[in-house]
């Protein structure tokens, strides 16, 4: 009995033990901020910022392995492309700001999976952000630019792109539209009309002969004429102008 009370309690134990460290799991709190995660943060950021048009170009003539084995000679932790992605977008917005006044220090804040850095730019023209988000172990995993635009800049770009968009569709749709009406000269198209209309001319003819000249001949002629029609009717679908398949046994009138 008490054995069997003993091993109750024990996997109570462990029952319990088990629950504490899923809820541990679940509330799994934010990633410190580190100074090393800071620090890493406003040098990238201040390397960004200053790299002139040809430093730039220079870095981009470089192995991306090689400009990662460049920043991590000065501590940083950052691969290649993720650097050089940054500071095309930097470069592709840094007209947009005018005259760079400053950048501010960085606002930290993270979850449990990342650190984020986000700087404030100001300028001449325009103001925007800079944002950095390292991982766990502060490797830097992407650096965005951004720049801050009125409403009624936003209105104009959306209008602009709605206007782009629907004349892009309406130039393909009047390209289609030229494209199927060239079927139309296409060799064989419009052949099988063209083919039942011939065959129907002999069968037309000979109706106007018969009624042209049922009153102004007796059976021997309209024979003639009935046999003459469907002589041409035949060469015409069976490229054949022999009237042997055929005999004409009676005529009757009705009236």
């Amino acid at each position: 009995m008490m054995k069997n009370i003993k091993k109750a309690i024990v996997l109570m134990m462990f029952a319990a033990l088990s629950v504490t460290a899923i809820g541990c799991a679940k509330d799994e709190g934010p990633l410190p901020i580190s100074d090393m995660a800071r620090a890493q943060a406003e040098g990238i950021v201040s390397g960004i910022s200053n790299t002139d048009d040809a430093s730039s170009a220079e870095l981009h003539s470089m192995e991306e392995e090689d400009v990662k084995a460049f920043f991590k000679d000065y501590g940083y932790s950052i691969e290649g492309k993720t650097f050089l992605n940054g500071l095309d977008g930097w470069l592709g917005l840094k007209e947009e700001f005018g005259q760079l006044q400053s950048i501010s220090e960085p606002q930290m804040s993270s979850d449990k999976d990342t650190v984020t850095a986000l700087f404030i730019v100001k300028g001449s023209t325009r103001d925007g952000k800079i944002v950095v988000v390292m991982d766990k172990n502060n490797k830097i995993t992407s650096i965005t630019t951004s720049a801050d635009y009125t409403v009624g800049e936003n209105m104009k770009k959306a209008g602009l792109n709605t206007v782009l968009g629907m004349g892009t569709t309406f130039v393909i749709l009047i390209f289609l539209s030229l494209i199927i009406s060239l079927f139309e000269l296409l060799p064989g198209n419009g052949s099988k009309k063209k083919a039942e209309a011939e065959k129907s001319t002999p069968v037309d003819n000979a109706v106007s002969q018969i009624a042209e000249r049922e009153e102004l001949a007796g059976d021997d002629a309209l024979v003639a004429v009935i046999s003459a029609a469907i002589a041409a009717y035949e060469g015409g679908a069976a490229g054949s102008s022999s009237g042997d398949g055929f005999v004409v046994r009676s005529i009757r009138r009705h009236y």
